[in-house]
């Protein structure tokens, strides 16, 4: 089978605006997962990663039009959402024979949509890895593929039938690398304004990498929680990709997606050794959670050459904190991040949220002000924002104070996904929704305050301004002064 994967283009330049600029181009690994184990299976796999090189829907559409594959998959997320939607649909149009499979969390929510409108034969629910191998397997050999675990399609009267799971869960330790010299590595890596704090030499690599899937936690704003317990590649498997990062791609720094990437200590621990005995210089960073920071854990990963930490901190409300199941403290917060900063030199980010469920702009004023009392490097403020797959999306839409995009009529308005954005603060999108004890108004200048309240202090400027390169300047400054003011 002939395969094209599409990671789509997505609505992120309208609604950031110049804050486009500290956006950081990492590969699409979810779709370059899928392509190894396509590949491996015996099948002929491209990628086409839209969004990078900054195509509209007609563009991809011609893409496939010129290749016409027999297969298209597309990775869909709500800021790509609308777009997929027409993708989706014009390639049935124009190509009926194509096979069309969508796949991630915002397709699986609004698998009926998709299907329903035409845009896809398929849409693959949770991991795609086995179910698309399993999928263009039967394809090629012309066999019946609609008893596929793992997805959803129509029926022959029309309605949506969605299978059982697969019967085949993916263990991470029997995943290939994924597929990176299907793309143009020069494409991708920290751009020169980055929104995390290590930004590598003139010409250094920056890479992505995962290492682990799922999250024990419950947070009712995250979509991840819903994978299930986390579930680790081997040790020993990371830090040979690690490795083949650092001398076949010459990275210089390599991003580690994982939600829980410290949860497993034991792991940790074992990687940060193989990282010192087999002497990698590549250094690296992380999303952590502030219950896996403890002074051991601290002095091995920096020990094992971890620049920096991003840590969900959230709110600085307790109140919050307990409504959206966060399982930290005030307390705890404050001493994961003296613990980082008194035993290394790691840089820390703190991500917070405003506009919670249950916040009142004196709850978001709270968090801006814990915020500044830690002794943090850097800190990003989201606007909240209920995405599909979160037990917030599913609460908030039922109770009809989400507006889902979904009619009565059972058509889906895709234009509504644009407001799917956290940081209005840097266009004129307003968000989907707001606090009943706020505006719109009222949050988009509480994230500005934010922003200013946290950098525009002498420290922080002199901190940011030392590793500004001269040609990021304007980009920077057009970003900051939209943001902030």
């Amino acid at each position: 089978m002939r395969i094209l994967l599409i990671n789509p283009p997505d609505e992120t330049r309208a609604t950031l605006g110049p804050g486009t600029a500290f956006i950081q181009h990492y590969e699409p690994l979810g779709l370059l997962y899928v392509a190894a184990v396509l590949q491996q299976g015996g099948h002929q796999v491209t990628v086409l990663d839209a969004a990078r090189h900054e195509l509209d829907v007609a563009a991809v559409v011609r893409h496939v039009a010129k290749q016409v594959p027999d297969a298209v998959g597309l990775s869909t997320l709500t800021c790509s959402g609308a777009q997929v939607m027409r993708i989706g649909r014009q390639i049935k149009q124009a190509h009926p024979g194509t096979f069309v499979m969508l796949g991630n969390i915002h397709a699986s929510v609004f698998a009926q949509e998709y299907l329903q409108a035409g845009a896809c034969d398929v849409v693959v629910h949770g991991e795609g890895e086995w179910i698309a191998l399993d999928l263009m397997d039967q394809l090629s050999k012309g066999r019946e593929w609609r008893h596929t675990g793992g997805i959803s399609h129509l029926s022959a009267d029309g309605h949506v039938v969605r299978n059982g799971p697969h019967d085949r869960p993916v263990d991470l330790s029997e995943l290939p690398l994924p597929a990176r010299d299907l793309l143009d590595r020069s494409l991708y890596g920290r751009s020169s304004v980055s929104n995390q704090h290590f930004v590598p030499g003139e010409g250094a690599v920056a890479k992505s990498m995962m290492t682990s899937r799922g999250c024990r936690c419950h947070c009712t704003f995250c979509a991840v929680c819903g994978e299930g317990r986390p579930r680790y590649a081997p040790a020993a498997q990371v830090v040979d990709e690690m490795a083949v990062l650092e001398r076949d791609y010459q990275a210089a720094y390599i991003y580690i997606q994982d939600s829980m990437f410290l949860g497993d200590r034991e792991r940790t621990f074992a990687i940060c050794r193989m990282i010192r005995e087999r002497g990698l210089r590549v250094r690296w960073g992380c999303d952590a959670h502030v219950g896996n920071i403890d002074p051991e854990v601290v002095r091995q990963i920096a020990s094992a050459n971890c620049y920096e930490l991003s840590l969900g901190i959230e709110s600085g409300t307790q109140r919050i904190l307990n409504a959206i199941r966060k399982g930290t403290t005030l307390d705890g917060i404050r001493k994961a991040v003296e613990t980082v900063k008194r035993h290394s030199r790691i840089r820390v980010e703190g991500l917070f949220i405003l506009g919670l469920p249950g916040e009142t702009p004196e709850d978001c004023l709270e968090t801006i002000r814990f915020a500044r009392s830690l002794p943090l490097d850097m800190a990003q403020f989201s606007v909240f924002t209920p995405y599909p797959g979160s037990e917030n999306f599913q609460r908030l839409a039922a109770a009809g104070e989400l507006d889902t995009g979904r009619r009565p009529d059972g058509t889906v308005d895709v234009s509504v996904w644009s407001r799917y954005t956290s940081y209005p603060c840097f266009g004129e999108v307003a968000p989907i929704w707001v606090p009943p004890s706020m505006t719109t108004n009222t949050l988009r200048a509480l994230q500005k305050k934010a922003l200013r309240d946290f950098y525009l202090r002498p420290r922080m400027v002199w901190d940011q301004a030392r590793r500004l390169r001269l040609g990021s300047l304007r980009a920077l400054l057009r970003a900051a002064w939209k943001g902030m003011r």
